[in-house]
Order: C-alpha cells, then sequence, then structure tokens
C-alpha cells in the first residue's frame, strides 16, 4: 500500500507528489579527470610551477569544493533515478544537492577575491544570489519557526530547489558547478 499524495505533501515534503522526474543530468562525461585534479597540481607544484604555501592552500581549498560539489551532484542524479515517492530516496536527492550547492558556493566564495569577481549584489536577484539564499537557510533555520504548512526549509521540484523566497533551477546549479570546475582543472593544469 503506497502514501497518498496528501500524506507526501502534508507529513513528508511540500509538494512531493508532483515529483515526476528530477531534471539532475550527470556531469562525469564532462569531466572526466575530476579525480585526478588532486594529483595533478600536487605534480605540477613539483615539476612545474612554484606556487607559494598560501596559494597552494587557496587551490586546495578551492578544487576541494569543486571536487566536493561534482561527487554530490553525481550521487544527486544516481538517487534521482530512483523511487521519487521513497521517502528516503527523496531525502537522500536532496541532502546531496544541499551539500552540492554548499561547496559549489564555498568554492565559489574562495575564488571570489583572487578573480576580483563579485557574483552578486543585494536585490539584483542573480542565480549567485539566489545559490547563496538557498545555502544560507539550508545551514541556518530553526526547524521550529518554519511557517505553517512547511516541513522543511528548502524542497524539491522536477526542475529546482526552492525555499518560500528563492528558486535555484538544476540546469543554473549545473552551470555553476561547470564554471567552479573550469577553475579547478585551470588550477591543476588539465
Amino acid at each position: 500500500m503506497g502514501i497518498s499524495n496528501y500524506a507526501l505533501d502534508t507529513f513528508v515534503a511540500q509538494n512531493m507528489s508532483k515529483l515526476t522526474h528530477l531534471s539532475i543530468k550527470s556531469l562525469s562525461e564532462e569531466f572526466p579527470n575530476v579525480d585526478n585534479w588532486f594529483s595533478q597540481f600536487v605534480f605540477r607544484r613539483i615539476f612545474q610551477v612554484h606556487v607559494p604555501d598560501e596559494k597552494a592552500a587557496l587551490a586546495f581549498a578551492i578544487v576541494r569544493r569543486s571536487h566536493a560539489a561534482l561527487q554530490e551532484w553525481e550521487l544527486a542524479s544516481a538517487a534521482a533515478q530512483g523511487d521519487l515517492r521513497s521517502i528516503g530516496n527523496l531525502f537522500s536527492v536532496l541532502r546531496h544537492l544541499e551539500s552540492c550547492i554548499s561547496s559549489v558556493w564555498q568554492g565559489l566564495e574562495f575564488a571570489r577575491k583572487p578573480l576580483g569577481q563579485d557574483y552578486f549584489k543585494n536585490g539584483d536577484g542573480s542565480v549567485y544570489e539566489r545559490m547563496n539564499w538557498i545555502y544560507n537557510v539550508s545551514r541556518h533555520f530553526d526547524p521550529l519557526a518554519l511557517p505553517q504548512g512547511d516541513t522543511h526549509r528548502v524542497w524539491l521540484s522536477d526542475q529546482a530547489m526552492h525555499t518560500r523566497e528563492q528558486t535555484v533551477s538544476f540546469d543554473e546549479l549545473r552551470e555553476a558547478i561547470r564554471m567552479l570546475a573550469r577553475i579547478s582543472e585551470k588550477i591543476a593544469g588539465i
């Protein structure tokens, strides 16, 4: 016996019954060397380019977040292929996506100053402002203060991650991952 749509939406997660196919497309073919980024960077440091320790620490921080974002995205993509009416599976996808957006945001924040790039200005509505919002509210919220009817601060639709205030589409998140991954490939020398 399955759980009714009403029960899924009311007692598990907002709009869970509406999920049909999460559009979380794998990036593994686009970044086949992701697991070599660390060793490639280390070999490059040893044999090609002297990188001061403080810049190496920054490089490692960016590459680690980029690597984590890609791993979490792939785990979310794999879990999204499962039964979307499975409560455990839904929370697995959500956890991987929250970890992914966290890693992306942290990596971009580390890269921001050296690249001389601000990703958003408060109130501009850009994807980076919305990502920052979701990143922050997924980490800093009081479950006891959620609005009536909400069981989670962040929830999913087939195309996006949502809060009451902001939405980030999976396509937008995938593009941010790509951008951060390209920075990491440059750091690694790939």
